[in-house]
Formats: C-alpha cells, structure tokens, sequence
C-alpha cells in the first residue's frame, strides 16, 4: 500500500526529550510531534499517557494519518467543501474526507517535517513555513512551542499570516488513556467539560449553524462529572463550546484505573473530544491494540468551520502585521490521595 507521505528525512524523526519533576515528554519534528508522555500514578508508578507508535519510524510508514500527537493546520478540523470566501476571494483547497477538508487537507502539518529552532532540557520550539499548502492563500509562518515544569505540559502554538489574510486554526491531537496499559479502555473514567453546549453538526461532521444545549440528562451534557461510559452508544466526536463563567480548568479527567488526573486550561473558546469510537482495533499503539472508547482524543481549538459561518462572530482569518493566530494550553497532571 501507498504511504501518506512518500519520505521523510531521519531528522525529522529525531528524539526530543523533555523532563521535570512529575512528567516526562519526547517530541518529533515530524509533525511537530508528541510521541509519548509519561506521569506518575496515585502509587508512583510511572505511567504512559499518551498513544502512538513506539517506534517514530510508524509515523512515517504510515498509510492513512492518525494524527497521534500532531500539531494541526493550517486550519483544524472540517471545512465544509474545502471552500471558504475571504474579503470576496474564494479559495478552494484539498478535500479529504467526504468532499470536505480535514485537518488541513491531504498533506497537513502533521505530515509535515518542522524545523528545531531550539531545545533545552524543559522546552523545544519547533517552526514551519507554509507556502500556500493544500491551496490556503498566501504564506504562514507557523511555530509550535513545548514546556514542562512540575507536572504540567504547555503549549503554545503560533500562527503568522505573512502576506495575505488567511483562515488559521493550528491545535494539537494529543490521544490520552490516563489508564495507561492498565484499562484498555476510557468508559469508566470520569470526566466534566465546562460547555454546556456543543456545536450541531450533520452527517459529515459538518457544522450546519445551529449552537446546541443538550438537557442536563443528555449524553453530550458533562457540565458535571460524570462517567464517560455515559456517552454511549454514540461515544464522543464533538466539539463544545466553553461556558463564559466555566471554571479555569475547562475540561478534567480522572482514570479509575490509575487515579491519574489531567486538567485542562486553554485561551481557546471550544474542544474537541473524540473518544475513537471508529476504532476497531486494527491500529496497534504503545499502549497495544486501539479500540473503541480506547482513548479521549482532547483538541483545544476554535469554533469548527467557523469561517464559513461569520455570524458566530468568532475571529478565524488573520492579516499580514496584525497580531497572530496563538493557541495555549495546559495539561496538568497529578493523582489526588497520592
């Protein structure tokens, strides 16, 4: 079978390792890339987190992208048709899923080979110059920055429209199982969202305009705790939209099998949450086969399709010499009762 990418350079592949007290991370260039997270359990045992593929050399051979870990853009998520009109120019660009774009087309910046610009002990930054990929207009300087500190993960990715206004939406695709190897699957973790809404989508994934607020009782409603298994049979591949008053840890995650626990904190107005609910075990990670419910995929990003919906009044296009696109993010780590 054909790969996605044709090559990539042994560079792009190379290791990073990130550490300080409570987590370890190791990044690729290719894709901007975490390739795995380790935290310590409620008893101390240092735990995986984080799904993707041992060895880097699976990114690469990959025939259909998986995103393990991958920073996304140019613009995240689905854009309806491929198409989308800015200061009355309209742009038509790679259509990959259904007739429409994910994930920034074909050849994403998750099958992309970053540049290190540079790394220490605690931090990496990595940067990517997009010329007009997958047919977006105009050049993007695009930079992804990584940190630890005490059990904490930041990024921060930038996007910099350099000579003609574009649509920017750059997250990351982190896929987690707090239960590391221990549980092979989410459902009995527990889990809360401040969104009390989500944002209506047809069949395709695609926004149809409507702003959603499922009943307390409705399976999309996590405004309280509550198990993930409560999300059945549709499981989640949702995007929710961040409550104005939500308290600053936007989304929590807690593992039954591990007692880990992940905060998240974000500038972003919306997540997606994607509990792999199209997996079927055919993928193999680190943490083994992936199957349904195997992992929450957690993308702190904007409004999907937000460009083609400019009624939502949320900001998607950005301009040569006005300030960027900038995305940060927190992932808080530690295990309550330890």
């Amino acid at each position: 079978m054909t790969k996605h990418v044709s090559s990539v350079s042994p560079a792009a592949l190379k290791e990073y390792t990130l550490s300080a007290p409570g987590i370890r991370a190791t990044f690729i260039p290719f894709g901007a890339r975490l390739k795995s997270l380790s935290v310590p359990d409620i008893k101390g045992v240092w735990r995986q987190v984080n799904l993707g593929y041992s060895d880097a050399q699976g990114y690469a051979d990959e025939v259909r992208p998986s995103y393990y870990g991958a920073v996304i853009g140019r613009y995240a998520n689905r854009i309806r048709k491929g198409t989308f009109s800015v200061d009355g120019v309209t742009s038509t660009i790679s259509q990959n899923e259904n007739g429409n774009t994910l994930h920034g087309g074909e050849i994403g910046y998750d099958a992309r080979e970053w540049t290190v610009l540079s790394s220490t002990s605690t931090a990496i930054t990595f940067s990517l110059m997009d010329y007009g990929f997958e047919g977006f207009p105009g050049t993007v300087l695009a930079l992804a920055q990584y940190s630890v500190s005490e059990g904490k993960l930041t990024t921060v990715l930038s996007g910099y429209a350099l000579d003609k206004p574009t649509p920017i939406m750059l997250t990351t695709h982190a896929y987690f199982n707090l239960g590391s190897d221990v549980a092979p699957t989410v459902l009995e973790d527990t889990l809360r969202v401040g969104a009390s809404r989500v944002i209506g989508v047809d069949k395709d994934m695609i926004p149809t305009g409507e702003i959603v607020s499922p009943a307390a009782d409705d399976a999309l409603n996590f405004t309280v705790a509550k198990k993930v298994s409560a999300s059945l049979p549709n499981g989640l591949d949702d995007c929710f939209v961040f409550d104005s008053n939500a308290p600053e840890d936007k989304l929590e995650w807690t593992s039954a099998a591990t007692g880990i626990r992940m905060r998240v904190r974000t500038n972003q107005p919306a997540t997606q949450v994607y509990s792999c609910t199209g997996c079927d075990g055919s993928a193999v990670t680190q943490l083994g086969k992936l199957e349904s419910f195997g992992s929450l995929a957690i993308e702190p990003q904007g409004w999907i399709d937000g460009v083609n919906h400019p009624n939502w009044g949320q900001e998607h296009v950005f301009r040569p010499g006005s300030a960027p696109f900038v995305n940060v993010a927190e992932y808080i780590f530690d295990a309550p009762g330890a």
